[in-house]
Formats: C-alpha cells, structure tokens, sequence
C-alpha cells in the first residue's frame, strides 16, 4: 500500500532553502542565493556523471579522461550520481573528490552505495565529511530550477534500495516549501524508470510526492547503462558508467557522461557522450 505523507511547513528548509551545504568552492562559482524563488531564464546546460568507482591512483585515469572531455563541453554545473569510490574508505572517498575538482564547473555530489556499506549515520558521515555536506539530502535553487540531491543509502543492501522513511519525509518537508510551479530536477543514485534494472523499490511512492509539482526529471547511476524514459511527461535517465575498472551492465562498451539541456518552455533533453577508454 502506498503511505501518503502529510504535506507540513518546513521552516528550515523554507529559511534557508539548502539542508545541505554545498561543497565550500562552489560558492564562489556561480552559486548565488540557493533559497531564492526565481524566474527560469532558459536556455539552460548541464552535466552528469556516476559510477567511477575509484580504487587508487592508477583507477582514476579513465575518469580524469571524461572530467576533461566534460570541461571542453562546458555547461552550468555536474550532478554527480554516486558510487565515486568502490569501498567507502576515507582514502577513496578523497581520491574522488580530487577527481570530481578537477572539474571546472561546480558539482553536486550524492552517495551510491559503494559510498557508504550501511544506512545509518556512522557510514554515511565520512561522505559528507569528505564532500563537506551538511546532510546527504540536499536542495538548492540555479537558474530558477530547484535541483534536489536524494540520498537512498542501502549500502551491501543495494538491492533493496528503497528510499527510507526519514528522507521520504525529508523530501515531504522540502517538497512543500517549493512553490508548484517552479521546475524541480531529482538526482539520486538509484534508477526511478519503469523497467530499469534497480530501480527504487519505492518509486511510485516517491513520484507520488511530486503531485501537483513542476517535476522535469529524474537523474540516476547505479545501473551501468543508459536508458531513457519519459513517465507522465518526467524525463528519467541513467548513464553509462565512468569507471575504468568495471564495465557497464547492459553488455554495452561506450563509457562516458551525459548532457541535459532545458529550453525556454521548459523541455528537458539529454544526450549521452561517449569518452574513449
């Protein structure tokens, strides 16, 4: 049966607008005031990336080949769609993030479950120590579309990756501080689109908190592969992945990184870029 959250005034949130803060560099980059309600001033670019799966030094050539084919195509930002590391030790963890800095447009990071083993808060603190979060669930507002950051955890329970009952109600909370027709963009690491291998256990309950709400699309890693899916008029996708140590899951062999643009209507279209290996 499908749980129905009460829609409630979510005063921190309404605030300050981010649960999360963001990555200390990003904000003298372009970030602006992430609370603030905005009109969309179209066209807009951006990127994203998932599954590098960093083990050490020698792992990381592969994904520095695809941060640099992203900084030649250039765009407004980088969601980073989890499982930066293989293990969720602090020396991979930071591998990655030296990777992902090597970026030369901001980033928004969220965990996969290589990037915490378990669902509680000791596994999941290392991340956002390392990524200088504030909470792994986070919003912010860019160019009048409010992107929301979702943390399914799960870790070695990957594959029952339903989102949890604290950040289903997190995303209730958000969800009613954001005016209904703003455009909201979700990133998560786990898949949403029907038939999607992995995909959340719960996705119907979480797309049923976006009635009523300008939802665009829902980007996702985890599944080694590109899919494209349009859901009620929701863009969801995931990518092929950007490791060099693991191979892509639908048999595939292009890796690489994906592009979204927004035009002026709104409309939400993606196209995946393969980078040589």
């Amino acid at each position: 049966m499908m749980k129905t959250y009460a829609r409630r005034t979510f005063l921190k949130a309404a605030a300050g607008g981010v649960t999360g803060s963001l990555l200390p560099s990003l904000a003298t980059r372009g970030l602006g005031a992430t609370g603030a309600r905005d009109a969309f001033h179209g066209p807009d670019k951006f990127l994203s990336l998932g599954d590098m799966h960093l083990t050490h030094e020698a792992s990381a050539a592969y994904p520095r080949k695809v941060i640099e084919a992203m900084n030649i195509e250039g765009g407004g930002h980088v969601l980073a769609c989890g499982d930066m590391a293989s293990k969720p030790t602090k020396p991979e963890l930071e591998l990655a993030r030296g990777v992902l800095d090597e970026l030369k447009m901001p980033y928004y990071p969220v965990l996969g479950n290589h990037d915490a083993l378990f669902s509680g808060e000791k596994e999941e603190t290392l991340f956002r120590e390392v990524f200088s979060l504030k909470e792994n669930s986070y919003h912010f507002a860019l160019n009048g579309i409010r992107f929301i950051g979702l943390d399914h955890g799960c870790g070695r329970g990957y594959q029952n990756n339903a989102v949890r009952p604290a950040v289903m109600n997190w995303l209730d909370q958000t969800l009613a501080t954001i005016p209904d027709d703003q455009p909201i963009i979700l990133f998560s690491h786990y898949p949403f689109g029907k038939g999607v291998k992995y995909r959340t256990k719960n996705a119907d309950e979480v797309q049923a908190l976006f009635e009523n709400k300008k939802l665009l699309a829902m980007i996702s890693g985890h599944f080694h592969g590109n899919t494209e899916r349009h859901e009620n008029g929701i863009l969801m996708t995931t990518t092929a992945c950007s490791s060099g140590t693991r191979g892509n899951h639908d048999g595939t062999k292009p890796k690489g990184y994906r592009v979204f643009n927004v035009d002026e209507r709104l409309n939400v279209t993606t196209e995946f870029k393969a980078v040589e290996t």
